[in-house]
């Protein structure tokens, strides 16, 4: 009996031991071997979630490369940051999306969130820090487990096709087709949120923290930047919490606020995101911008202000003269 429990631990743990190797030899293969592979006459990097995705059409941009993704809170970003500026040297500049929504508490769920966890973190484990990892564990430690298990063969699969490409992964400019007109009709637009939706998540504005630092310590330019949000969107009602954040922890970080920016509701796909329609009359409006040289201006804010007001002056007039 005593040799057979004997046995059976020591088939236990060198099971364990096996299982921990695969884990951490795949991880630090993954590690050393991932490519994140930008164009090469790209200098700016976009990054973000389903908005900025939505938004910026890259392919009518000029020097400008669209990796944002739907539902990639900061945590995700900065790991994604990091692993394409240290490979990628022609990047100069990086727009990360600073938007209404990204300030709430829900940015917690798209952390360490079993539904959003279960697709971010295996791309990106074998890129974390020690303390990025204890976050996850300290939050959700019932489906870490099953999240470092996906990861392990998320890299095995990768390792045994040769595919160290994370291209694929990243993100990139997402075509909308459809749209949702009669925004400004209140039957149309039914908001769900309460006042504990509008609660502030500590994490993702730790993680912007940590991205605009890491920016700064690579000597990258770094720039805020909010695409445009229909004025019935939901989350503008913390429209005073967003500015007052941004100016109590990033007062040195320039914003890009395209929020704005004149489109009519068939060029929305709903309050939020931009169909293909307003992508291209928003992404051809920045590529004039940048190519009249706005980063180099003293006053950008008032650049685009000003150029929003003559679009918006053109249009009064255009419609008056029907």
């Amino acid at each position: 009996m005593n040799k057979f429990i004997k046995e059976t631990l020591t088939f236990i743990l060198a099971s364990i031991l096996l299982i921990v190797s695969i884990m951490l030899v795949s991880g630090y293969l993954i590690k050393i071997k991932g490519r994140f592979p930008v164009n090469k006459k790209a200098s700016i990097l976009l990054l973000g979630h389903s908005h900025t995705e939505c938004a910026f059409n890259d392919n009518l941009i000029i020097d400008l490369k669209n990796y944002s993704h739907s539902a990639e809170p900061y945590f995700y970003t900065y790991q994604k940051l990091r692993k394409i500026a240290a490979q990628n040297s022609q990047i100069k500049t990086v727009f990360i999306e600073y938007s209404n929504n990204q300030i709430v508490e829900k940015m917690n769920d798209w952390t360490w969130g079993y539904q959003y966890m279960s697709s971010m973190f295996p791309q990106y484990a074998a890129f974390m820090d020690k303390s990025d990892i204890s976050l996850i564990f300290e939050h959700n430690s019932k489906d870490f487990l099953n999240c470092l298990s996906l990861a392990t063969r998320e890299n095995l699969f990768r390792i045994f096709t040769f595919n160290y490409d994370f291209s694929s992964a990243m993100g990139g400019y997402l075509r909308v087709d459809h749209e949702q007109p009669n925004l400004n009709s209140a039957t149309n637009v039914k908001s769900e949120l309460n006042a504990e939706s509008f609660r502030i998540s500590a994490v993702n504005i730790q993680y912007l923290q940590k991205i605009i630092a890491y920016c700064n310590d690579k000597h990258l330019q770094v720039f805020l930047v909010r695409s445009p949000q229909h004025n019935k969107y939901e989350y503008l009602k913390n429209e005073a919490d967003l500015l007052k954040i941004k100016q109590q922890y990033f007062p040195n970080t320039e914003f890009l606020d395209f929020n704005k920016f004149p489109l009519a509701d068939h060029e929305f796909a709903d309050p939020g995101h931009l169909n293909y329609k307003g992508a291209l009359k928003f992404s051809v409006y920045v590529n004039q911008i940048l190519s009249s040289g706005l980063l180099g201006m003293h006053n950008k804010q008032h650049f685009i202000d000003e150029t929003i007001h003559q679009m918006n002056l053109k249009l009064k007039n255009k419609v008056a003269s029907l």
